[in-house]
Parts: C-alpha cells; structure tokens; sequence
C-alpha cells in the first residue's frame, strides 16, 4: 500500500513537473516573441524617423545638386576663389551623399530604366523611335528610398511611341480656305 502511495505520488510530481516545464516553455516563446516584435517595432520606428529626415534634407540636396550643374554651366575662364568655392561645394554635396549612404538612403535608379510606378512618377512624355516605349529618358527629380520604402519618388520624362503616321489626315475642304481642325494653320 506504501509503495502504491509513493507510486501515486511521484506520478504526481512527475505530472506538476511536466505542466510547470510547459509554462516555462510558454513563457520563453511568449518572451521570444516579444523580443522580436519589439526589435522589429524599433527598427521600423527607427527608418520612420530616418525617412523623415532625409525627406527634410532632400530639398537642400537637390539645391547643391543645382548649385554644381549652375557652375558647371560656367564657360570661360573662373578665377581662384571661385574653382576653391566650387570645389568647397563639391565636397559638401559628396559629404551629404555619403550621410544619405551611411544612413541607408539611396537613389532610385531612373535614365534608362522602365518606368515603374511604383518608383518613378511620369511628368512628360518623350516622344522616341530609337527606344523601346515606358523606358525612362529624362530625370526631372531624383527620387529616394530606404530599401523598398520610398522616400521620394523620381520624377521622369517617359518615352512613347509617335501616333500611328499611317492614320488618315482629316480632308480640307476645297472651298474654306481655313484648314481643319486637326492641320497646322
């Protein structure tokens, strides 16, 4: 009978051993879980805010980018203190570059690309036989992105395929001297 008792109870024991393991086991993934979901909330807050600071910074990007192209346009001879200025932007604009690199941030690639528009956002159309159409032959503005997340999309001139030339012309009539509505005056 003892041992019948003893049996029982370590039966027992074995049994709150077993189900104080399991919460243990709980616990730990429950904690698991926590730990990744909170790393993974901070990681996104933290290209929130990254992305929110380089959207603040681009338009001081895009005017030394303008700055540069201006004083490329320069023809003739530039004294000294202008090439040590040019030179000084040069240096800035590489420095912030560098920022937007270290933080992350990249160009969307846009010249020659097919346009998509999920990364491009189409202001004009170009007009080309020499290129396939959709394929992007002018950028306006440079777009940005933090991995897949845009920043900024680019802003392009979007090549398309000149209107069929073999569509008939719109007839002029013999006695108006005015042409149609579709002719050139």
């Amino acid at each position: 009978k003892e041992i019948a008792t003893l049996k029982a109870r370590v039966q027992e024991l074995k049994a709150e051993r077993n189900e104080i393991q399991e919460k243990s086991d709980r616990r730990l993934k429950d904690f698991e879980s926590f730990k990744y979901r909170a790393d993974r909330e901070r990681r996104g807050s933290m290209i929130d805010q990254i992305a929110n600071l380089a959207l603040q910074m681009l338009p001081v990007l895009d005017n030394l980018d303008r700055a540069l192209k201006s004083a490329d346009q320069i023809v003739g001879q530039r004294s000294e203190d202008f090439q040590q200025f040019h030179h000084g932007i040069v240096l800035v604009n590489q420095q912030v570059n560098e920022v937007f690199a270290n933080m992350g941030v990249e160009p969307i690639a846009s010249v020659g690309e097919t346009f998509d528009p999920n990364f491009h956002e189409a202001v004009a159309t170009d007009v080309r036989t020499d290129v396939p159409a959709n394929q992007i032959s002018q950028e306006m503005l440079r777009g940005y992105r933090i991995g897949n997340r845009v920043i900024r999309h680019s802003m392009v001139k979007v090549t398309v395929k000149p209107p069929n030339a073999s569509a008939p012309k719109p007839p002029t009539d013999p006695h108006n001297e005015q042409p149609s509505s579709g002719e050139e005056v």
